[in-house]
């Protein structure tokens, strides 16, 4: 089946998902932390987009912004992407290994009841994974602590490439995975600042609920959904893992999903709406295709719809002979 096309609505929600090819990488470590936020805040520095919240886990991200320049979106997960990819292979000592799957699922939500709940999704992620009781309580890198504390900015030590070495085999303790850590972080002179934005969702839903009242929902739903989670391990006696074993799980384990989301335009849960937007969509590529046409036939100046990333303009030929151009830019 053909992969839908990337459509990035300025002015809307959208959850993005992009996964690994292959393991679970990203360990619940101090380095990984470290080098999980530099990539964040190195991507964030220099495609700064307002972002809802976010969380990492061992073979997936999952981020809520708002578009408001969808180039900068698409720019943003490029650089997070090959920073994460640059330091997972340096880790393991190997070179031009790729780690993420092409591209990545994004999504609009449509409605405010829809982003409640794909926040709070988002948020009982690792619990559902069981890797932690609660998000409160989660080794990894997410935007939780930002959010539940409401900290909006938050700075990290840029690491660079030649900073990291290879990890040794083995188990290591808490303390040699804390001392690895540091040796890396001593290296880093520069800083940089992370802005979270949890309330841009007002942007797409103007005038639906107050802020104050929407992170109360959420709140509430994320510790509904612990609950339900703890009351199904109770059921089928599921125990979490120990620190031990977290830190000492191998970046480079066998591991292949077990399910895959589908690839959707939109999340809504309210239907007409839905058929709408998905007949929005439509008509939005068959515009693109019109115009793309007009482009093959010499109408360049034809804009592409927004929303849409457009193809390569064809390359045309230079009639005027290098000498006549040197000529020309020397006047």
């Amino acid at each position: 089946m053909a992969r839908p096309p990337r459509i990035l609505l300025p002015h809307t929600v959208v959850m993005i998902t992009s996964r690994v090819q292959q393991g679970l990488p990203f360990t619940c470590t101090p380095l990984m932390e470290l080098l999980l936020w530099s990539a964040l805040t190195v991507a964030y520095n220099h495609h700064p987009i307002r972002i809802i919240a976010f969380v990492v886990m061992g073979n997936h991200i999952h981020l809520i912004a708002l578009v408001e320049d969808p180039v900068q979106i698409e720019s943003f997960m490029e650089r997070f992407k090959c920073e994460t990819a640059h330091a997972v292979n340096r880790l393991l000592g190997r070179r031009q290994v790729t780690v993420w799957c092409e591209g990545y699922d994004s999504p609009t939500i449509l409605t405010l009841d829809d982003l409640l709940e794909k926040l709070a999704y988002l948020y009982t992620n690792p619990v559902k994974a069981c890797r932690t009781d609660s998000i409160q309580h989660y080794s990894g890198v997410s935007s939780w602590g930002m959010f539940s504390t409401g900290q909006s900015t938050r700075n990290a030590k840029r690491i660079r490439r030649t900073f990291i070495d290879p990890m040794p085999l083995g188990r290591l303790t808490l303390a040699q995975h804390e001392l690895f850590a540091t040796t890396v972080e001593e290296q880093a002179t520069e800083s940089l600042a992370f802005v979270l934005d949890p309330h841009a969702w007002m942007k797409a839903f103007p005038s639906h609920m107050a802020a104050d009242d929407f992170d109360a929902k959420i709140m509430r739903r994320v510790k509904e959904v612990e609950a339900d989670l703890e009351r199904s391990r109770r059921r089928f006696r599921i125990s979490l893992p120990s620190q031990t074993e977290v830190l000492n799980q191998p970046m480079d384990m066998a591991y292949a999903p077990k399910k895959f989301g589908k690839r959707m335009w939109c999340i809504c849960s309210n239907v007409p709406l839905r058929v709408a937007f998905i007949h929005f969509i439509k008509d939005l590529r068959a515009r693109a295709k019109e115009v793309k046409h007009r482009w093959l036939n010499g109408g360049w100046m034809e804009p592409f719809p927004p929303g849409l990333f457009p193809p390569c303009l064809p390359t045309l030929a230079n009639i005027i002979p290098s000498y006549i151009q040197r000529c020309l830019a020397a006047v």
